[in-house]
């Protein structure tokens, strides 16, 4: 008897440290390029306001870009094969009156002039010695980017402009937080609830790093989304902080624009002719007319 409670206290001793071992929890070092970036915290009753200012703040725009465009691939990871840092200039009076000139690169010639005053849009493109003159719902059909780009479309991706949900009760926001790799978010989702069945509107997504709106998607009624906007290189100081870099991006007629603004000026007075386009003589006149919508095609909202 004696044996076998001398054998057991053994069996114990010789256990006990491999036991007390398994028992001591492991420190692991987690690599600086793999911790989440620091996370600024703020109410979803400030970020509305902020939102709300920042949306009435920009009333007129003028910058020169570097513009690159493409069809049929995506801007951040192909070569462009249609428009690659070609410079050029926006100027843009919200709500509706919007310009963009394309020049081309070595001749610096304009290749594309664009002009909208909310009803309608003209375009010149003297290579091709054409003057299109479009309903803002024509479909794009074109393989060319730039020849697909709508001025609504411009307006939309240039700035954040919540006014118009805020004003509308049949619009309700949803709020909430993401984490995607190191970087946090507070997402805010517009959800329009009137008629039988809800859907989504828009979501804006706001990086915690500095409280600043990095991403922007707007959607279908059927829930496609239709623009898939990116900002980026936040001016610095000032009251007026406008982002730099601005990729909007088209996944359903497949084209994407990238801005690139080299500079910028805000709420200065524009000049009166500023969304002047006249026909040039001798060109050709094109008219893009709107074709009925259809029931999954896009809504005020």
């Amino acid at each position: 008897m004696k044996v076998r409670v001398g054998l057991k206290l053994r069996i114990i001793f010789i256990l006990l440290p491999l036991i007390q071992a398994s028992c001591i929890s492991t420190k692991r070092t987690i690599p600086v390029d793999a911790r989440p970036l620091p996370a600024l915290t703020a109410s979803r009753t400030d970020l509305l306001h902020s939102l709300e200012d920042q949306s009435k703040r920009i009333h007129t725009l003028q910058g020169t870009i570097v513009l690159d465009a493409s069809s049929g691939g995506n801007v951040k990871t192909e070569v462009m094969t249609e428009y690659r840092q070609t410079k050029g200039f926006v100027l843009v009076e919200r709500p509706n009156h919007v310009r963009l000139k394309i020049q081309a690169p070595l001749a610096l010639a304009t290749v594309f002039d664009m002009v909208s005053d909310g009803r309608e849009y003209r375009v010149s493109i003297p290579i091709q010695n054409k003057f299109l003159i479009g309903d803002l719902d024509a479909p794009a059909k074109d393989k060319n980017a730039i020849l697909n780009l709508r001025p609504q479309v411009l307006i939309t991706g240039m700035f954040v402009d919540i006014t118009r949900y805020l004003n509308d009760p049949q619009v309700k926001s949803t709020f909430e937080e993401f984490r995607e790799g190191r970087r946090s978010f507070y997402v805010f989702s517009f959800i329009n609830v009137a008629g039988p069945e809800s859907h989504l509107v828009e979501k804006l997504w706001i990086d915690r790093l500095n409280l600043q709106v990095t991403r922007k998607q707007v959607f279908r009624n059927d829930g496609k989304v239709e623009t898939d906007v990116e900002y980026s290189g936040y001016s610095a100081g000032g009251d007026i902080r406008y982002p730099q870099v601005i990729l909007i991006q088209r996944p359903i007629e497949d084209y994407a624009l990238k801005m690139t603004f080299q500079k910028t000026s805000v709420n200065e007075k524009l000049t009166e002719d500023a969304f002047n386009l006249e026909q040039p003589s001798g060109s050709e006149l094109v008219r893009l007319e709107a074709e009925a919508k259809a029931s999954t095609g896009t809504t005020p909202y």
